[in-house]
């Protein structure tokens, strides 16, 4: 069976959550966008300077709608529109963003410098998603590129994109860098470029998402972990940890059940960055501004299970990008806090309009 199995169907089906990443995209904007943007009192902006941001008095702002309603018509809560999704990879993200029930006007770029990742995104993603509903490819653009080749542009309309070999596309209201994209780049000159880039390629208004794994686990060499994710097993093992290189080796497999197995199908040389790291990155790179979500281990099993495999089943909630499956809700990070057992966070990078930077 593992020789006629698809090696991107297991690792979306054993990793992948695009789902709940758009809803947590919606959500940290829809909060961010009314935190820094909300002009309903007195025309101000909560922002008093850069780097800083007023206390919030209440989860309801003046029209006595929460933190987390969904209706996007009144004074001060901004829906995005667009996403750019770099380090794509089968675009199942992209997919999910322009599929979402939010909103029937939103568009999605990937991008990858892999050409066979594209051309199966292409075939197995954007025209499966096509069959379903014919305005789904026009919603979706994939660039096959290095993502610094790739430049935004609010002159170049979506129809341009493919002109200059397809590397202009439109500024965009989020880009998400998932999948510990952050971590490949093993020098801090290469993170704060790449960072500074993505600056120039969003909206007035516009995010950066970089996801990021951490905790005492994260420096941990042979930990291994699998899952049961129903018709194949997925084999998550970390091994490796360079303390001269601050990097560490991670490796996924997946077993069929007739025992036949795709070993270290995929492989990956992190960089371990710290939230601070990533930080003080995005604030260097120009951001106004940077938030953490953060998503905890629950079990607090303070035991060493290194060399240990340890085996659980899949559920919908998980986030089993580490192999595990006992991560809670991404809450915003705003107090100092001790380091857990094993994290996995979003860092966000805040582009604000000129006139609320002054």
């Amino acid at each position: 069976m593992a020789e006629l199995a698809d090696k991107h169907q297991l690792y979306q089906q054993a990793v992948q959550h695009p789902r709940k990443e758009v809803r947590n995209l919606d959500s940290i904007y829809r909060k961010l966008s009314s935190r820094y943007l909300d002009h309903s009192i007195g025309g101000s902006s909560p922002k008093s300077k850069k780097g800083q941001v007023a206390p919030e008095d209440s989860s309801e702002n003046a029209s006595g709608k929460s933190e987390d309603d969904t209706d996007y018509g009144y004074v001060g809560r901004r829906q995005a529109q667009s996403l750019r999704e770099d380090f794509c990879g089968t675009a199942v993200l992209c997919a999910e963003w322009v599929n979402s029930a939010s909103s029937a006007n939103r568009y999605a770029y990937g991008v990858d410098i892999d050409p066979e990742v594209i051309e199966y995104a292409k075939k197995h993603t954007v025209e499966q998603q096509d069959s379903l509903d014919s305005a789904v490819d026009d919603r979706i653009t994939l660039v096959c590129a290095d993502v610094l080749d790739v430049h935004g542009d609010d002159n170049r309309a979506q129809e341009d994109s493919e002109h200059a070999g397809e590397r202009i596309v439109p500024r965009v209201d989020i880009i998400a860098s998932f999948n510990y994209a952050m971590c490949y780049f093993h020098k801090r000159c290469d993170l704060v470029r790449y960072m500074r880039h993505s600056l120039g390629n969003l909206n007035d208004f516009g995010l950066l998402f970089c996801d990021l794994f951490g905790g005492h686990e994260a420096v941990r060499s042979g930990v291994t972990r699998v899952r049961n994710v129903g018709s194949f097993k997925y084999h998550f093992r970390q091994n490796g940890y360079d303390l001269m290189r601050g990097t560490i080796r991670f490796s996924l497999s997946f077993r069929m059940q007739d025992g036949s197995m795709l070993k270290d199908c995929f492989t990956y040389d992190f960089r371990v960055y710290s939230l601070c790291e990533l930080r003080e990155a995005m604030l260097e790179a120009g951001f106004d501004d940077v938030c953490v979500w953060i998503s905890t281990k629950n079990n607090l099993d303070s035991s060493d299970d290194s060399e240990k495999e340890t085996e659980s089943s899949c559920s919908e909630s998980e986030d089993g990008r580490r192999g595990s499956a006992d991560f809670g809700e991404f809450e915003e990070l705003v107090s100092p806090a001790e380091m857990p057992e094993s994290f996995n966070a979003y860092v966000i990078g805040v582009k604000l309009p000129a006139n609320e930077t002054d």
